[in-house]
């Protein structure tokens, strides 16, 4: 059983990401911790993360609060642009989308009294070698805590990291992917720790070349016939808007599963196809180019590169996923 502590921003997928591990027996999750990101302010992401966990019957699982802004961002309209995007589907969507990233209500209880990358550090220190650490939104949380810990790099068991692109087109500038976009500089210093890292970029979840691993309503049909947990019943409920957002905006056959991907593969890495160990640096500078991904490969004649710990994923097997997936959260209906 692989040991976990699951860092998120909030965002759809996120809610099914922190469903599947608090249900998955392959997973041990230790925490979740928290990231402003695409879901909005620190408080609404908290705040859905505790919701989901009760709903799961897991509000045993330490939750705690992290950063509420990146270490430096960009302008706050464009920071908001996530948050704010569904402004552009009123037309389209209309009350529907009163179902997409809605305010969370109060929730029931509380994060624990500890900053996320303070739990992340000491999680991972009482138990050297055995934590993976799974991030799903901007790496904030995680670049302070090495920031803040040196010793930390030697002592977390692998990086499982949602974020970049390398063949698909970027989804926030026409070269970036959001979550290294968000907060390139902390993605830049854990993609420099050295540790045992795999990178889930675009190009195996929001490409239809990855279709395969797709939510559309054909899997929400067989979730209808899974049972009526609430969990389940909340999925149904809930994302048919996601799916049709994501196909009549983004032109995807689906709904894309990014950060499902991302927690599967800390415990079964054969589901995607991956490069051999990589260095892998962020661009930093520019306004198309920020948040860039930059993959070392072949030979280049100016010095530069660092430490080949970085496997991409450039494949995934989407059916075995999504049959993993289905499988798993149908659990809580045996639960």
């Amino acid at each position: 059983m692989e040991r976990i502590i699951l860092d998120v921003d909030s965002a759809g997928d996120d809610i099914l990401a922190v469903l599947f591990a608090a249900v998955s027996p392959q997973l041990k999750l230790e925490g979740v911790t928290t990231c402003t990101g695409a879901a909005g302010p620190i408080e609404q992401v908290t705040n859905v993360v505790l919701n989901t966990l009760a709903l799961a019957g897991r509000s045993d699982i330490p939750v705690a609060k992290g950063a509420w802004r990146p270490i430096v961002g960009n302008a706050k309209a464009d920071m908001e642009a996530p948050v704010h995007f569904e402004k552009r589907l009123t037309a389209r969507f209309g009350d529907r989308l009163k179902k997409f990233n809605p305010p969370a209500p109060k929730p029931v209880t509380a994060p624990i009294a500890k900053h996320a990358a303070d739990f992340i550090i000491d999680t991972v220190m009482a138990s050297p070698g055995e934590i993976t650490l799974v991030a799903t939104g901007p790496m904030t949380n995680l670049a302070m805590a090495f920031l803040q810990e040196e010793r930390l790099k030697d002592n977390v068991k692998r990086l499982v990291l949602l974020g970049g692109n390398f063949v698909t087109p970027g989804n926030i500038t026409p070269l970036s992917e959001y979550n290294i976009w968000a907060d390139a500089e902390a993605a830049r210093v854990v993609l420099n720790q050295g540790v045992d890292t795999i990178l889930v970029p675009l190009d195996v979840c929001e490409d239809n070349r990855a279709a395969a691993s797709m939510m559309t309503r054909d899997d929400l049909a067989d979730l209808e016939g899974a049972g009526n947990h609430p969990v389940l019943a909340m999925i149904r409920e809930t994302f048919p808007i996601y799916i049709d957002i994501w196909r009549e905006f983004f032109d995807l056959v689906g709904f894309p599963m990014d950060d499902i991907i991302t927690v599967a593969l800390a415990f079964d890495p054969s589901l995607c196809t991956m490069t051999e160990p990589l260095y892998c640096d962020v661009v930093l500078d520019g306004r198309l180019a920020r948040g860039q991904t930059v993959a070392y490969r072949g030979r280049q004649l100016l010095p530069g590169g660092g430490l080949k710990t970085t496997r991409i994923c450039t494949d995934i097997d989407g059916r075995r996923f999504m049959q993993l997936f289905k499988q798993t959260i149908a659990l809580y209906q045996a639960a």
